[in-house]
């Protein structure tokens, strides 16, 4: 397969990585598995994320490329598995976006965006079958960067009518709240304590102040 001087369809995409796993295809690729990638996602999301802050376009195509590599390369080892292939997951994606939109696909009406993700959350919530807010904040992933894990769940909460008590801190500027958590974690490593682990305790112990409260609340 020679490079063609147009552009490449989503299609292409997909049949160019099945043959890169097929018998006659690269080794390398079909040795890999969803385990063996697992860390090229993350990697390749947040090369996406520094792309956007960068502003370019040309950029942000290049690095969307690598993200949607690795889903086409998961879907293609999926289906070499007998597990899924990508047309469950365009299938999977589109049946959520339209269940999850009521307001395009269906009678629901809404005044504006907040009135959007109030729908978005409750629909979410049914769907895992969560009965509580506190449900929700518990099912925020653990695998996400702590710090954003905490401003999320924070995010929600407060969403939800519950006022966190924070304690005064010396910091009101980007760069003075940079030092601070900084500091915060020197001093912690100092101390023999993960920063990290002690935060994912604490949002525990907030998740379980708040169950109180939601059950309290009415």
């Amino acid at each position: 397969m020679e490079l063609k001087n147009g552009k490449y369809t989503f299609d292409e995409l997909v049949k160019i990585i099945e043959k890169l796993r097929s018998p006659n295809g690269c080794p390398w690729d079909r040795e890999q598995t969803h385990e063996s990638i697992r860390n090229s996602m993350i990697e390749e999301a947040y090369e996406l994320v520094e792309a956007i802050d960068g502003g370019k376009g040309e950029k942000i195509a290049d690095e969307s490329g690598d993200v949607l590599l690795q889903v086409v390369l998961h879907a293609q080892i999926g289906k070499d598995n007998g597990e899924y292939d990508i047309n469950d997951v365009t299938d999977m994606i589109s049946r959520k976006m339209i269940h999850r939109h009521p307001h395009v696909f269906g009678e629901v009406s809404v005044e504006n965006s907040d009135e959007v993700l109030t729908n978005w959350d409750a629909i979410k919530r049914a769907d895992r079958e969560q009965t509580s807010i506190a449900d929700d904040l518990r099912g925020v992933s653990t695998y996400i960067p702590t710090l954003m894990r905490a401003k999320k769940i924070c995010k929600k909460a407060k969403k939800a009518g519950y006022e966190y008590s924070t304690q005064p801190v010396g910091a009101s500027s980007e760069k003075e709240f940079g030092k601070l958590l900084f500091d915060i974690a020197v001093a912690a490593g100092e101390k023999g304590i993960d920063p990290e682990v002690a935060l994912n305790g604490y949002i525990g112990k907030f998740i379980n102040d708040f169950a109180e409260f939601e059950k309290n609340k009415d």
